[in-house]
């Protein structure tokens, strides 16, 4: 792959080409010749592509808008191009990135129109009327949205497992191998803890959702787990952990959990499959998920349960029957992930083609969505990765009222966050300003306990930041 362009930044170019190609695209016969030109009222864009060795040459005028930036116009102008030599269209057309609600948004603070949404993102980004729909139903179904400066959502992160999965990337270590490094983390994590909770304090911040995710936190000890938790103690509706792994969940651990006021948790079987299991590294099987289900269903949490479309091994039949299983056991949230190819994963590292059987995650995506609606779910937040299959997406369901908040905080960068732990990253909104600044926590493990005071005074000086 080869761009040549006169935009600094080409990389929204790469995002694009990669929606067409993307297994082995670096290596895939593609240049990209691109000239952008641009006065007060005329946005112009040239392109000289040869795919194969096959050349395509295209021209596109637009007139200057506030709501499209020129870099997007050449975007588009590329997606336009490629749709037409390859002869297909993505469900989210030319729009990239991993927040669609959120660009939304940002087209309303810009002035455009609430009823002028679906025609904008039909017409100029030539989204797909099914994703333009579920963005629209996303944002009448995101109410009571509790949107204030001074109030902040605090994030937890335990970055342990009991396996690595092989489609996950996130930077998390075997609990069993990691031996006393678990028990001086905590000790770090709950220092950083008290010292952020003391600034807040100092700045008027009060905390409205928590969420502690990982890694598995439920990966730790009850010991261990009761630390964090009672160090915790803020006054709040939704309070989240996530207990992803019913192979770390035991009754003593759920009682310890409502003791400290944890509404919510995960439990995520990813697939009711035990042979798609198996491929992926999990260390229990769909029975193991149904006891710990019944068993956390004694203490009235609200519970979320994740699903991956596109596993190795998964059938049709095979997604179909864990969605049945799913929506049979009725919990409060189901999150629908689409598989995606992570660089560190051992998935990619293995050279898997999770790209061949893209009809098969397409209608594993229609199944999910058609079931969902039929039960009862409604979609309340969504976002994209890259090298997902198909172009899809990862869309959260809930029923009955009980979305949770700082999913919809986090993904539409609505609300600040305040983050602990390694490579944890927070993130202040200034809604005044409209601007967002960002502290990630250094990602190794004995890097941040070495260096967790650091940490602690570059994330006060951005919470002690005026909001003007």
């Amino acid at each position: 792959m080869e761009i040549n362009t006169n935009i600094e930044n080409n990389y929204e170019f790469q995002d694009i080409i990669k929606l067409f190609v993307p297994v082995g695209y670096d290596e895939f016969d593609i240049q990209v010749n691109h000239i952008l030109e641009e006065n007060e009222t005329r946005i112009k864009n040239s392109y000289k592509i040869f795919v194969e060795k096959k050349e395509y040459n295209y021209e596109k005028i637009n007139d200057v808008s506030k709501f499209i930036s020129s870099k997007s116009f050449a975007k588009i102008g590329l997606y336009e191009i490629l749709t037409k030599v390859f002869n297909k269209n993505m469900p989210y057309g030319a729009l990239t990135g991993i927040r669609p609600v959120k660009f939304c948004y940002d087209l309303l603070k810009k002035g455009l129109p609430k009823t002028s949404i679906e025609n904008f993102l039909l017409n100029n980004y030539y989204v797909s009327k099914e994703k333009v729909d579920l963005i629209i139903d996303i944002i009448v179904n995101q109410k009571n949205l509790d949107l204030n400066d001074k109030l902040v959502d605090f994030y937890i992160n335990i970055p342990f497992c009991t396996s690595k999965c092989s489609y996950c990337s996130f930077m998390s270590m075997e609990v069993n191998k990691a031996g006393k490094l678990v028990d001086e983390y905590v000790d770090k994590l709950i220092y950083e803890i008290n010292k952020t909770k003391e600034f807040l304090m100092e700045n008027y911040f009060i905390v409205k959702n928590v969420y502690i995710g990982g890694g598995t936190p439920t990966a730790l000890t009850a010991e261990q787990l009761e630390r964090i938790l009672q160090t915790v103690c803020f006054d709040v509706k939704e309070f989240t952990v996530e207990a992803g792994r019913p192979d770390t969940i035991t009754r003593e651990k759920l009682e310890i959990m409502k003791k400290y006021g944890v509404t919510r948790i995960s439990i995520n079987p990813q697939t009711f499959n035990d042979k798609v299991l198996a491929s992926i590294g999990r260390k229990h099987t769909a029975m193991d998920v149904l006891n710990t289900y019944r068993m956390a269903r004694e203490f009235d949490f609200d519970i979320n349960m994740d699903l991956i479309m596109g596993l190795p091994n998964d059938t049709i039949k095979s997604f179909n029957d864990t969605m049945d299983i799913a929506i049979e056991l009725n919990p409060e949230n189901i999150t629908i992930h689409t598989l995606s190819l992570k660089r560190a994963s051992t998935l990619k590292q293995s050279n898997a083609n999770i790209f061949k059987n893209e009809n098969r995650v397409k209608k594993m995506s229609i199944i999910a969505s058609n079931e969902l609606k039929k039960a009862g779910y409604k979609p309340y937040y969504l976002y994209r990765q890259k090298n997902m299959v198909s172009g899809l997406d990862n869309i959260g369901y809930f029923k009955d009222n009980k979305i949770c908040y700082f999913n919809i905080d986090t993904m539409d960068e609505l609300s600040s966050i305040v983050a602990c732990g390694a490579n944890a990253i927070s993130k202040r909104v200034f809604s005044l300003t409209n601007r967002i600044e960002r502290f990630a926590n250094v990602k190794d493990i004995k890097e941040y306990n070495s260096r967790v005071d650091e940490m602690i005074q570059k994330k006060k000086a951005l919470f002690e930041q005026k909001g003007y």
